[in-house]
């Protein structure tokens, strides 16, 4: 199984959540992460319907939780 979404999934990410952090609203920059909703630590799957488009701030402090 994959563990890195690709750059196409990231544009799609970035795109339905109107390049903002899904998190905290603030305005995506070019460092964005495509981020597991379910962690890929915990069997969570690298697909769309398991992923959130985050600030870099915002999935660092995520974790794996």
């Amino acid at each position: 199984m994959k563990r890195f979404f690709t750059k196409r999934q990231k544009k799609i990410l970035a795109l339905s959540s109107g390049n903002v952090c899904e998190k905290c609203g603030a305005s995506l920059s070019k460092s964005y992460h495509a981020d597991h909703v379910t962690p890929f630590s915990k069997k969570g799957k690298t697909i769309l319907n398991n992923a959130q488009a985050l600030c870099q701030k915002c999935n660092l402090e995520k974790g794996n939780k």
